[in-house]
């Protein structure tokens, strides 16, 4: 009897991209939020209580990534929009991936980036191929406004003057 016999799926650390700021250069002391903010030659810095999830792909040329945020929910697909070569001031290159999930960009990466090291990014390369998922609203009744049950008598109410 063996174990698996397909392929498992290659294991990467991913953190949203506010849980690492600028720390030198043109967006200095920003957080980042957006792919724009990320400019060649800045020094970034991430910060002490980022989060790194795990997630996962099936894919060799990790176009897309499965977070699993709950036990119940359905996994979330992270789609990279460009590889990202950060070099830290130790001189080790981390090879990062920029994937969006509902909107909110996250650095994807084999290892997460080290508090207190400092990391400048050398290389981006845009994938122009990568197709980002529209992001729509839900129609979940329980964020629906919802009506006043009693709308004829809050016509009747009047302003009362104080003083």
């Amino acid at each position: 009897m063996s174990a698996a016999t397909g392929p498992l799926p290659h294991r990467f650390k991913a953190c949203p991209a506010d849980g690492i700021r600028a720390e030198f250069g043109v967006c200095r002391g920003d957080p980042i939020h957006h792919i724009q903010d990320l400019i060649l030659g800045d020094t970034f810095l991430p910060k002490r209580d980022a989060r790194w999830l795990a997630v996962t792909t099936d894919d060799a040329d990790h176009e897309k990534f499965t977070l699993a945020m709950a036990a119940n929910a359905p996994h979330a697909q992270l789609v990279t929009l460009a590889e990202l070569i950060f070099m830290s001031i130790t001189g080790q290159r981390i090879d990062v991936y920029a994937a969006v999930c509902n909107g909110q960009l996250y650095f994807v990466s084999e290892t997460g980036f080290r508090t207190s090291v400092e990391y400048i990014l050398i290389d981006i390369q845009r994938r122009e191929d990568a197709v980002v998922p529209a992001i729509l609203p839900t129609d979940d009744p329980a964020v629906m406004p919802m009506t006043r049950p009693h709308a004829p008598q809050a016509a009747k109410r009047t302003l009362r003057l104080i003083g």
